[in-house]
């Protein structure tokens, strides 16, 4: 049978496009330094749907993520709708969405969206040895002067600041935003001789902590954060992360790490690359703000819904299914404790019940079918014309000591129990011997019973089996699960506790 095409076998790629897939598949898989043995299957599939060869595995380690979305942003908009929702289901593939995934995702798909890729800009930066936080988001502008007066930027509101931060807390980012960071340590500029100080703390950071270099500037340190605009540390950070400033399209933007990884040269040697989410703050920020923080997997109330979790949601859902305890009242009623304490129903209900309890007591072992015809047998060739003595028979029972023998026995007290026919009466043995008869459709009529309760787990244990290598009929259900009331204001006790059960051989 031919296998179906998969959604990557249609998504109609070249092989340059096909590369630049697989790496962004890749990274996301590598993006919570874990790698998952469902996400491993997935990237065989994927490979082996858009026939990538090793030659082209090979290639794939020389894009960089920034190469990737720019070659898959030239596809229409159809099939990159086809390539995030491809990718989104890989972010899933082992039930456990990263924070580093889920931010890897979201720049994923605000870069190949029409409207979002329009304010939103991916940068990879090669050979990155300064650290970078996964956790800050930074505010950086490339010149001041070019600032837009009518769109001021919204860190410097209080209130729009507040609406921010806690926004973009809320998916685990800080934000480093310098004027604030600049205004929190100036608040100390006047009292310079309080040790406590931040500014003192950082001054002794740099002295004790931090290589130094130029000693100068540890004594002009108000002075030099005074001097330091947006501007100035934009060149600080790309310098650090040698990004060159014509690869940045916008003028003043937050800048995010989404990746951490490496890259192969033009010599095959191995360099670290770092990638960026770049998101335009010239215009409408507050909008762009939300879109990518709504893109991001927040931390809710969630449930789990795996192992033992799962189980109980199961089992508390209508679609349940539960191994339940048997218990058999002083009427001797077959009931389902823990389905509702449902009523099992069968036909030839004294005498296939009859049956199932003596097979209780055999158990695993069961009674063979030879026992059983020695057992008819005997009763054929005993029956009493009238006024037998029942306890003569019994004990005559005792006295053979066989097999079958003590078969009989157990059925007459069980009958005698749980039926309105009594063994004194004339003719009671003709009901013991039609037990033993139609023992195999008293087999199905209890089978029938428990395979009418839709939802009871494991109905094969509570069955009755015919093993046709022994010839021999068994119940295999745990006695521990059978459990019998005495009397109408007794608990339930072990059915192997319980009087009728002391009164069998």
């Amino acid at each position: 049978m031919k296998k179906e095409r998969s959604k990557e076998n249609r998504l109609d790629l070249n092989s340059v496009q096909k590369r630049a897939l697989f790496k962004l598949a890749l990274d996301i898989v590598k993006a919570d330094k874990q790698i998952h043995l469902n996400e491993v299957s997935v990237l065989n599939d994927l490979q082996d749907s858009c026939e990538i060869t090793d030659e082209d595995m090979t290639l794939v380690h020389y894009i960089s993520f920034q190469q990737a979305i720019s070659t898959l942003k030239l596809l229409d908009q159809s099939t990159r709708n086809d390539v995030i929702e491809l990718l989104s289901s890989i972010v899933g593939a082992d039930n456990d969405v990263d924070s580093r995934e889920s931010r890897m995702i979201a720049a994923i798909k605000l870069s190949l969206t029409d409207d979002s890729s329009q304010w939103t800009h991916i940068v990879s930066a090669v050979g990155v040895e300064s650290e970078v936080s996964s956790r800050q988001i930074i505010y950086l502008e490339k010149n001041i002067i070019d600032r837009d007066n009518n769109g001021l930027v919204i860190f410097d509101d209080i209130f729009d600041n507040l609406l921010i931060t806690k926004a973009l807390n809320e998916v685990g980012l800080q934000l480093f935003y310098l004027p604030n960071v600049v205004e929190e340590l100036s608040s100390h500029w006047d009292s310079l001789n309080d040790n406590n100080n931040k500014l003192n703390l950082l001054r002794r950071s740099m002295e004790y902590i931090v290589p130094a270099g130029d000693k100068s500037k540890i004594s002009n340190l108000s002075n030099i954060l005074r001097n330091m605009n947006s501007e100035t540390f934009y060149k600080v950070i790309t310098s650090s992360y040698k990004i060159y400033p014509e690869i940045l399209p916008f003028n003043s933007f937050l800048m995010v790490k989404i990746h951490d990884g490496y890259l192969l040269d033009d010599d095959s040697r191995i360099n670290r690359c770092v990638d960026f989410l770049c998101i335009d703050m010239s215009s409408d920020q507050k909008s762009h703000i939300l879109q990518f923080v709504n893109l991001i997997a927040k931390p809710t109330c969630l449930l789990s819904y795996e192992g033992y979790y799962k189980i109980l949601y199961d089992y508390l859902s209508s679609e349940s299914h539960i191994i339940s305890s048997l218990i058999i009242d002083q009427k001797y009623n077959f009931i389902l404790k823990d389905l509702n304490s449902y009523k099992l129903k069968f036909e030839s209900a004294p005498q296939a019940k009859a049956l199932y309890i003596l097979l209780l007591k055999y158990g695993v072992s069961g009674v063979s079918q030879q026992s059983f015809d020695r057992a008819l047998e005997y009763i054929y060739n005993s029956q009493p014309e009238s006024n037998w003595s029942v306890s003569d028979y019994l004990f005559e029972l005792i006295k053979l000591d066989t097999d079958w023998s003590k078969l009989i026995y157990n059925l007459i007290i069980i009958y005698d129990n749980i039926s309105t026919k009594k063994m004194e009466k004339e003719g009671f043995l003709n009901y013991i011997s039609t037990i033993i008869k139609y023992r195999s459709t008293l087999k199905n009529y209890i089978n029938n019973g428990f395979s009418e309760v839709s939802h009871l787990a494991n109905k094969e244990i509570y069955n009755i089996h015919f093993n046709n290598e022994t010839k021999s009929y068994f119940i295999s259900i745990d006695k521990n699960l059978v459990h019998i009331i005495e009397d109408d204001h007794s608990q339930p006790i072990s059915l192997e506790k319980s009087a009728l059960w002391a009164n069998l051989l």
